[in-house]
């Protein structure tokens, strides 16, 4: 295959270096040719909503840890989100059911209006009534997402709802304030694939964690 003329010895060696000290430059590579452009990251941090380049939502996770998932997700599964939002249009999309639980009577209201009729999102009052809405459908799930509040109790929680062969994704796993709900889940047997790196919107080093066991739903 034929190399780009900047990917070329001679540009690297005789032309990039000069062109790395003209101001803006680094910023010009990064706004059209790099991989935060290529994932949408600026426009997410310009509007504040995780979404792609062509503006599509995303799941508020890191990048690497969608893309896992992208690659694996099968359109049988069931998932289970403590915190709805614009990513909740993208598990719609890519799996059977989607049942989230969300405390924030407007934006539930706002995010019904755009959800397909495979979505149901409850409004809960924080505490008990928030943690236990995974328990109201009667379900086990292939996947739970930690993504709202209180998520060292929905750690807690989602063990007892999960399928089998489920997983659970824990967005900020890397918080000191959630170390509890993550010693918990290891302490019940799972496994901890931790992605760290860019997100939508955030310009600071994220993690989003799988927490799994043998013979999971995602294949690791």
């Amino acid at each position: 295959m034929k190399k780009r003329f900047t990917q070329t010895d001679f540009f690297l060696q005789n032309i990039h270096p000069i062109l790395s000290w003209i101001p803006g430059y680094d910023y010009w590579l990064l706004r059209q040719k790099s991989y935060l452009k290529k994932k949408g990251w600026f426009r997410s941090f310009r509007t504040g909503k995780s979404v792609d380049e062509n503006d599509d939502p995303v799941p508020w996770f890191t990048y690497s840890a969608n893309e896992l998932l992208e690659n694996r997700l099968k359109n049988h599964f069931t998932v289970f989100e403590y915190g709805a939002g614009l990513g909740t249009l993208w598990w719609a999309e890519r799996v059977k059911s989607v049942y989230a639980v969300e405390h924030e009577k407007e934006w539930v209201d706002t995010l019904s209006k755009k959800m397909p009729g495979n979505v149901h999102i409850m409004f809960r009052e924080l505490g008990n009534h928030y943690i236990n809405a995974i328990i109201e459908n009667g379900d086990k799930y292939d996947i739970i997402i930690i993504d709202g509040r209180d998520r060292n109790r929905c750690a807690k929680a989602a063990t007892d709802h999960l399928s089998e062969q489920g997983i659970i994704i824990f967005d900020d796993s890397n918080r000191t304030g959630y170390s509890e709900g993550v010693t918990f889940l290891l302490g019940k047997g799972f496994k901890q694939l931790p992605f760290r790196g860019f997100s939508p919107i955030e310009f600071l080093e994220c993690e989003t964690s799988i927490f799994y066991r043998d013979d999971n739903v995602l294949g690791i």
